[in-house]
């Protein structure tokens, strides 16, 4: 579902700048520049799983990256496929097209390393939801409009109202993660739990439910916070259970993962030579507390070696 939100954003993005220009070509060409950051995910694929983490959202996701391809594809686009705009208008149409999509990432759970091949982190600042039905169905309704209409300047004009209403939206989604995380940190204080940090993370969905956690020295505390509810689902602790990883805290495999769910993670026992590394940043697929993790990874303790793979659940089964 993101691969969407990124192309239609990136067809507003690109709709602004060139539809005076060159019409709906703008629109195409600024989504498929949009697409682009998404060729690390490809190359993911050919990865073992606590490598491939990390080149998914890395490189191609960086500030460098976009300013470097993006005069070369400007330079494509006028010389090959002879658009009526100047090579500086297409150059920026990539660079800012590109950059959108790495504003979403920076923006999801994950995050997106934007200073890449300066700092290797992850920057993410989490208020939307991996699946955001109100940005996607905002940005898509804003192609559609700017895709029919014919004059340029009004295909600018609905391109930047639906830029805007995601702005908006995302400064609101910024505001209710601080006041959620307020509540929660307030209701640890009345319950005398003492923690060591805490964070809240949207759920699927929308921004109007938040995966609240909160770690201590034994594990982690969770609880679901919705904006819909006055009584909040209660706190839940989950013990970390990091023992079973002792023997192999050494291991790359091991610190890579743990340094991808940012150590907000608990381990659970499947048998003796297989554990399951759960990223509590995604919740569950369900509000039950027994409920499948929505993202864990599966680690095998082979005779010589880790072996890792990844579990993604996104529906209740």
């Amino acid at each position: 579902m993101d691969i969407i939100l990124y192309f239609v954003l990136g067809a507003a993005v690109g709709s602004w700048i060139a539809a005076r220009k060159i019409g709906n070509k703008a629109i195409f060409l600024g989504g498929f520049c949009a697409l682009v950051p998404s060729v690390d995910a490809v190359v993911s694929l050919f990865l073992p799983t606590s490598q491939a983490i990390f080149v998914s959202g890395g490189y191609t996701h960086s500030i460098v990256f976009c300013a470097l391809l993006a005069p070369i594809v400007g330079w494509l686009f006028h010389k090959i496929c002879k658009f009526n705009s100047s090579i500086v208008r297409l150059s920026f149409l990539a660079f800012f097209c590109m950059i959108s999509h790495c504003v979403i990432d920076v923006l999801s759970i994950s995050g997106a390393g934007i200073l890449e091949p300066f700092s290797h982190k992850r920057y993410a600042l989490p208020v939307l939801a991996d699946i955001d039905w109100f940005c996607l169905c905002v940005m898509s309704v804003a192609f559609l409009l700017a895709y029919i209409v014919r004059d340029g300047r009004h295909k600018s004009m609905i391109s930047w109202s639906g830029i805007f209403i995601m702005a908006i939206y995302i400064s609101f989604a910024f505001l209710n993660k601080l006041s959620v995380q307020s509540l929660f940190e307030q209701n640890l204080k009345d319950q005398d739990i003492r923690y060591s940090r805490a964070e809240v993370f949207p759920v699927s969905g929308s921004m109007l439910m938040w995966n609240c956690v909160a770690q201590d020295r034994d594990g982690f505390w969770m609880s679901y916070q919705s904006n819909f509810s006055k009584n909040n689902f209660e706190l839940n602790l989950l013990l970390r259970n990091d023992y079973y990883l002792f023997e192999h805290e050494s291991v790359t495999d091991i610190k890579n993962v743990e340094a991808y769910t940012k150590n907000y993670y608990i381990v659970e026992s499947k048998s003796d030579s297989v554990v399951f590394i759960r990223d509590l940043r995604y919740a569950r697929v369900g509000l039950r507390s027994t409920d499948e993790f929505r993202n864990s990874f599966e680690v095998n303790f082979l005779k010589q070696s880790v072996e890792i793979q990844q579990n993604n659940h996104y529906w209740v089964e």
